[in-house]
């Protein structure tokens, strides 16, 4: 395998998580425009050194168009996370209030316009599945040997690549990326991942944001 192509998965795996902590130390929001568009670098990146080393480059991230089946499976696994996800922050809020660092990130998405919002899930969703999915098991089950070491790594990598969002969203973000390889795996399908991923963004980034500050709101004025 040519050595450019260990040089993608370790952008697969590290180049996300590095970019948006270098962004942050430099003063940057998490969410500005700036980090976000050397995500979709990062992703672009990859995709061209899978397309110049490898024939079956495609195939291998999963860019085949969706069947109804694998469509059918990203539904249904964006329905169980989103019962399941619900239910954890639901008992989780019974015991233990919101910190500091979660008001502080529901305020920064809520300060940015609708659109901009839109454009962080869309990102999100995509660079994200390209890089830890398609790329970081799909090319690296091939270079690994392996496509359970390349999935244990994908969902470690992904998992610790959240930790600047505090340590309460890393367990359902490993659930989240646990569901979303077993997806992968099933289906070899990179747009049912890429599917399920938006849905559950749009749901955090869109909607919980917005309640959460509510329930917020009512708790200290009742």
């Amino acid at each position: 395998m040519p050595q450019l192509l260990y040089v993608g998965l370790f952008v697969a795996l590290f180049g996300s998580p590095l970019l948006l902590v270098f962004f942050t130390w430099l003063g940057f929001n998490q969410f500005s425009p700036v980090p976000r568009l050397t995500l979709w670098i990062a992703a672009v990146a990859v995709l061209v050194i899978a397309a110049a080393n490898s024939e079956a480059w495609h195939v291998h991230l999963g860019l085949e168009w969706p069947t109804w089946q694998s469509l059918g499976l990203a539904i249904s696994a964006a329905a169980i996370l989103f019962v399941v996800l619900s239910a954890y922050v639901s008992v989780r809020g019974k015991f233990r209030a919101a910190s500091p660092k979660q008001l502080e990130l529901q305020r920064n998405l809520l300060r940015l316009p609708f659109g901009h919002r839109c454009f962080v899930v869309v990102t999100a969703a995509v660079t994200e599945e390209v890089l830890f999915r398609g790329y970081a098991i799909g090319v690296g089950q091939h270079l690994l040997g392996s496509i359970g070491l390349a999935c244990v790594l994908s969902i470690a990598a992904f998992t610790l690549g959240h930790l600047r969002l505090g340590l309460a969203h890393l367990v359902p973000v490993f659930v989240c990326a646990f569901v979303i390889t077993l997806l992968f795996t099933r289906t070899q399908n990179l747009w049912a991942c890429i599917i399920v991923h938006a849905i559950l963004d749009g749901a955090g980034i869109l909607v919980m944001p917005a309640l959460a500050m509510r329930r917020q709101a009512a708790q200290s004025t009742g």
